[in-house]
């Protein structure tokens, strides 16, 4: 009996040996895993710090007398959603999204002067953009403070889409209806006349004299437009010459009327069409 006593002590003693080892074990464990996370926490906050320090700042204001320079080698890299950037953006920024900035920008040239735009300057976005281009070789890359955000808040000039319900965009329109256009045709020698449709639908037929540029393609063929003449925008309903006036008024050519009936009631009206390019 002793000996059954003795040895169900023994048991206990181990049994109590065995459970304080392993909860030592796991409280040892956790406490490693919680510094090791810790470090880890505080390793990633300096990250986007440490990648920063490849990129330089540039205010608004410095900015925007970069642009007036006009220097070649200055390229503006807009990476928010091309929603966005399609509704509204920097005059010659391209639209390249985060998540192909590698692949997009690898062909261009490295030595030139980038400026990265996003919405507000978040470190830790343009972190891993001016991380992504150091690591392929881009040299000279800066970031707006303040992001398109920034840009906005201090009046600086931007490219609108377009937008009919919006008073702003209203307010920069001039309209003209295809009576008064035929007679100024007849009648005045210092027009331009701009068809801002696709190029099969000038093709079809257009308004003699006219010229095609492409909606979307006014800001990179802009310096093609004169601008010591008044400026006639056409297309089907009026739509898209409304969007083309308000560009070309943000883009600094004033003198733009937009034939608010379009070419579908110059057709209705029987006047002259040409077909072909």
């Amino acid at each position: 009996m002793q000996k059954n006593h003795t040895s169900n002590l023994v048991a206990m003693i181990i049994g109590l040996i065995l459970i304080i080892s392993i909860g030592g074990l796991a409280f040892f464990r956790l406490n490693k895993s919680q510094n090791t996370a810790k470090e880890i926490s505080e390793a990633s906050k300096d990250t986007p710090i440490k990648n920063m320090q490849n990129a330089t700042k540039i205010s608004t204001s410095d900015l925007a007398k970069k642009i007036l320079a006009h220097p070649e080698n200055l390229s503006l890299i807009d990476v928010r959603d091309a929603a966005d950037f399609s509704k509204e953006h920097l005059l010659d920024s391209q639209n390249i999204p985060l998540s192909v900035i590698v692949d997009a920008m690898s062909p261009l040239d490295k030595n030139n002067d980038y400026i990265i735009i996003d919405y507000d300057s978040s470190i830790e976005s343009l972190a891993l953009i001016v991380e992504a281009l150091t690591n392929i070789g881009f040299k000279n890359i800066s970031y707006l403070d303040g992001g398109f955000t920034a840009w906005k808040l201090d009046f600086n000039s931007t490219i609108s889409a377009g937008d009919p319900d919006s008073f702003v965009d209203q307010s920069k329109i001039k309209y003209i209806q295809t009576d008064k256009l035929k007679e100024m045709l007849e009648t005045e020698d210092n027009l331009i006349i701009l068809d801002v449709r696709k190029k099969n639908q000038f093709n079809e037929g257009h308004i003699k004299g006219a010229t095609n540029i492409y909606l979307e393609d006014l800001e990179k063929r802009r310096t093609e437009i004169p601008f010591n003449k008044k400026i006639i925008l056409y297309d089907n309903d009026g739509l898209w010459a409304f969007k083309a006036g308000v560009r070309l008024f943000d883009m600094g050519l004033f003198n733009a009327l937009i034939l608010s009936d379009g070419l579908d009631n110059w057709k209705k009206k029987g006047f002259e069409l040409i077909k072909g390019s």
